[in-house]
């Protein structure tokens, strides 16, 4: 309500809460605690705006990241109709709070704000490499993906989902040719490291899930 008349422009929308509830349980001061999450807001305010454009942005850059990393796994979302990837909304929005217990949450959040802006979408592949195979294998549709990323929530490894995060950041900035959308991806340095994070390696049976050849 405070910030909603904080920020009367914007007000409150539905998944400022989820944002603002481990603030709260950290800070021991409920002022501390509005501001910081005025200052968290500055950073994500368009995602909430009535027209979506910032989710809109996110999820068509997330969409494009999955088709240059993952080719055969876009490919397969594109043939049930999920390449929109708005499955992914939720993760996006309340940057994985509702798929994460207190203590995993406040693990995720200090590596968002310790790396980039935008590092939240190589998160979601991290997410994503670790579910693809029984995504692909269990040929699940449209609804069924969306029940699946819903149905994880409280049963993701963050420390793997981190690990591969920052490998498919790594290999991401490697490149020397990246779509027009994810332009701006590139220009955005990495600090510091989630321990030492090695490359991505996928299992044989999810390297011939991806090839196309189960």
């Amino acid at each position: 309500m405070t910030y909603g008349m904080y920020n009367f422009n914007l007000g409150y929308v539905q998944g400022m809460s989820d944002l603002l509830s481990p603030i709260v349980v950290v800070m021991d001061d409920e002022v501390d605690a509005f501001w910081c999450f005025v200052g968290f807001m500055d950073g994500v305010a368009m995602q909430f705006t009535e027209d979506q454009h910032g989710m809109k942005t996110q999820l068509m850059q997330l969409s494009a990241l999955i088709k240059l990393m993952m080719p055969s796994f876009w490919m397969y979302l594109h043939e049930q109709e999920s390449e929109n990837v708005y499955f992914c909304f939720r993760w996006l929005l309340c940057r994985f709070k509702r798929e994460l217990q207190l203590e995993d949450t406040l693990r995720m959040w200090e590596v968002l704000w310790s790396k980039n802006e935008q590092f939240h979408l190589f998160v979601c592949l991290g997410i994503l490499k670790e579910e693809l195979e029984k995504i692909m294998k269990g040929h699940l549709g449209f609804n069924d993906i969306l029940k699946y990323i819903n149905d994880l929530s409280g049963k993701l490894e963050v420390e793997q989902v981190l690990m591969n995060a920052e490998a498919f950041f790594r290999r991401f900035q490697g490149l020397q040719v990246v779509p027009s959308s994810l332009e701006n991806l590139k220009r955005i340095p990495l600090e510091g490291s989630i321990q030492s994070a090695p490359a991505v390696e996928w299992s044989a049976e999810t390297s011939a899930v991806i090839a196309g050849d189960t």
